[in-house]
């Protein structure tokens, strides 16, 4: 059976789920505009605490990121030199707060207070963080729009195409827990060097657990490996108006951290080779889907259970 759809391409359109919003080295010191879709935005950098704000003064519409400076709790906006209050919209020149959670050397965001947006992703990235080292491994922009970057996790057939993986069984969908979108299966390949470093043992026979949960259409934590030592992969595309930008975090347990520099190199490489597709694809052409692409399907659906986010306030 063959499904015929139009591609959707909206790169401005935000939802209220979470976007893995910045790397920790993107965030200088004070104040730091960021992009996400259309939305202007601000981080404050205080310590180690990062706080983010809607960035356009509501004066006049300045950019508080460009030229902004610090006064306690307030930025005093380089246009007009009032003073902004951060978070306290009670005030009458003031911006609001956007809900953020940092963990390791990301800055996760969301446009809502929903809970039903959410989909568990702050349960699972709070235990993630307590339990793993995390270390920034890509951020690249990408001429497609940011769905396509996650949907890649759910795109079973592109593995053994593109990453030239040798046999991949299972990937099962499945609703997780908190609504969030799952997909299980196993890779076989050849043992990496810190698993299995003799070559005898560096043939076709080794299984990686592949456990992908996508929690908003540009989101997505993926588990690989064996169940006594997986590692995690954080993936996530924020809309830039044109594409996205793609941004990829590896987190392993403290006693693996050895394997990090091969897990990074790993995860540039992959993202190259999926930017082959991506830069020369034709995103407005006709999607026919076949039995092969009942997991993309499932994402697409996933993507469409999320409502455009409303208006900071």
């Amino acid at each position: 059976m063959i499904e015929q759809t139009t591609s959707r391409s909206a790169p401005d359109q935000l939802h209220g789920g979470w976007f893995l919003l910045a790397l920790d080295d993107e965030l200088g010191p004070g104040i730091t505009p960021l992009k996400l879709g259309a939305r202007n935005l601000i981080a404050v950098r205080d310590d180690d605490r990062v706080r983010v704000f809607a960035a356009t003064c509501p004066h006049r519409g300045a950019h508080l990121g460009y030229g902004g400076t610090l006064d306690g709790q307030c930025v005093i906006c380089p246009f007009h030199g009032k003073r902004i209050a951060l978070g306290d919209t009670a005030r009458r020149w003031s911006v609001p707060e956007v809900r953020t959670l940092h963990a390791g050397s990301a800055l996760f965001a969301r446009l809502s207070d929903d809970p039903g947006d959410d989909r568990g992703f702050e349960q699972a990235i709070k235990q993630a963080a307590g339990e793993l080292t995390f270390v920034p491994a890509v951020h690249q922009e990408v001429a497609v729009p940011a769905e396509y970057v996650v949907e890649n996790a759910f795109d079973a057939e592109h593995f053994s195409t593109v990453h030239l993986v040798p046999a991949v069984k299972g990937m099962r969908v499945s609703m997780g827990e908190h609504d969030e979108l799952v997909i299980e299966g196993e890779f076989r390949t050849k043992a990496p060097p810190w698993e299995r470093p003799g070559e005898k043992d560096r043939q076709l026979n080794f299984a990686s657990r592949f456990v992908a949960r996508a929690y908003s259409p540009h989101l997505v934590l993926t588990e690989l490996g064996t169940a006594e030592a997986p590692y995690t992969i954080i993936t996530g595309a924020v809309p830039d108006g044109t594409g996205c930008v793609g941004r990829v975090v590896i987190g392993v347990r403290p006693d693996r951290t050895a394997s990090l520099p091969a897990l990074v190199h790993g995860a540039k490489y992959a993202f190259q080779q999926d930017r082959v597709v991506w830069d020369h694809l034709d995103v407005h052409a006709p999607q026919r889907y076949d039995a092969a692409d009942t997991s993309v399907i499932a994402f697409r659906r996933f993507c469409d259970g999320f409502a455009p986010a409303g208006a900071l306030s």
